[in-house]
């Protein structure tokens, strides 16, 4: 089996040994991993997790061969020799640079990405995703055993104060947490939350479609990696998106969308015309019609992702919005509120004076 391993601008590859370590170690790929050096003679790498020790061990090594030292759990390749013997409990072959190794020959540490020859782009990218999700999200026995004081707040004032608070219903308190987590790009408390969701009656396709909106108003990596995440929630709940890749648009508003569009034309279109253009085109024609999330809940969505990313030059434009589209004094109000527990007081503070003004302007 050929494996992969680039280094800044260099490719190299390796051939690895048929054995059990080999193979176990060919399960963790791709990985990016930090190379240390050691005695002027190697770069070493800690592994995420221990391999098969059920090969040969070795106690000489020659340049070129890729080795896991299990006390680590390490892997290590040799660039150079010098005459040294290895201590026990030894070294286990896994593979061995098929050319030079110079590119490893070099002061410090290097970062190397090491990946099955034969893997794709979208493996490979599947397989990052995949590192990135939380291995298991903390219980609240988890917290009183690491931060007691910390547990007493989750299980009191936020579990059993907050999400039962009136003005804003479990569901919308859903919505607004699952948007605030994608925003902040938050794994850890993706699949409780995105469970809570589904249980306070947000729809599967709903919660697609809150996705795919912070597609546009987060990123795309954070639509990705939370695409991940629903994928399992989905799966454990026996779910299949019933979500249809396109539909009937809902009817727009005219003469409100010519007032945004020459605004925006205004101020951007010297600038970035590319951007006004798929503003129009991708944004207010065509995603702000969808019709599996209501107008209001759409906004309910992009309100509380700009404020957890602290972008607040654009809550005026768009809280308007979420009041012309439903959401009420009472509720915005709580959305705050909300908030304050789930991307931090700082970041609802620098939203407050806009949401006033928001406020202030409109009729009571």
């Amino acid at each position: 089996m050929k494996i992969r391993l680039t280094i800044k601008e260099r490719t190299l590859t390796a051939t690895l040994q048929d054995n059990k370590t080999a193979r176990d170690f060919l399960s963790l790929l791709p990985l990016t991993l930090t190379l240390n050096d050691l005695f002027g003679r190697e770069k070493f790498g800690h592994l995420p997790r221990a391999i098969s020790e059920e090969a040969e061990r070795a106690h000489t090594y020659q340049v070129g061969e890729m080795v896991y030292w299990s006390p680590g759990p390490d892997v290590a390749i040799f660039y150079r020799h010098d005459s040294q013997s290895i201590p026990d409990p030894g070294i286990i072959v896994i593979g061995k640079i098929d050319s030079e190794v110079d590119a490893l020959n070099v002061d410090g540490p290097v970062t190397a990405t090491i990946e099955s020859a034969g893997q794709s782009a979208n493996q490979t990218q599947a397989a990052e995703i995949s590192s990135a999700l939380p291995a298991a999200v903390p219980t609240l026995d988890d917290l009183r055993k690491v931060a007691p004081a910390f547990a007493r707040y989750t299980e009191g004032p936020l579990l059993n104060g907050l999400w039962k608070r009136p003005d804003l219903s479990p569901r919308d308190r859903s919505i607004t947490t699952v948007a605030a987590l994608i925003a902040r790009n938050q794994a850890i408390e993706m699949p409780y939350h995105f469970n809570l969701a589904l249980d306070n009656r947000v729809k599967p396709n709903e919660l697609s479609e809150i996705i795919t909106h912070l597609a546009f108003y987060s990123g795309w990596a954070n639509a990705t990696l939370a695409v991940a995440v629903a994928k399992d929630v989905f799966a454990k709940r026996g779910i299949v998106s019933d979500q249809p890749p396109s539909g009937d648009l809902l009817p727009i508003d005219e003469a409100a969308e010519a007032q945004r569009a020459a605004r925006v034309e205004q101020d951007a279109g010297s600038i970035a015309p590319g951007v006004v253009q798929y503003t129009s085109e991708l944004l207010f024609h065509n995603l702000w019609l969808r019709p599996a999330l209501t107008p209001r809940d759409r906004s309910l969505v992009t309100v509380s992702a700009l404020i957890a990313s602290g972008q607040t030059a654009q809550v005026t434009y768009h809280l308007n919005r979420a009041m012309d589209n439903g959401l009420t004094k009472a509720e915005a109000s709580e959305m705050l509120t909300q908030l304050a527990f789930y991307v931090g007081w700082p970041n609802v503070f620098s939203a407050i004076p806009v949401v006033k003004g928001v406020f202030e302007k409109r009729p009571n």
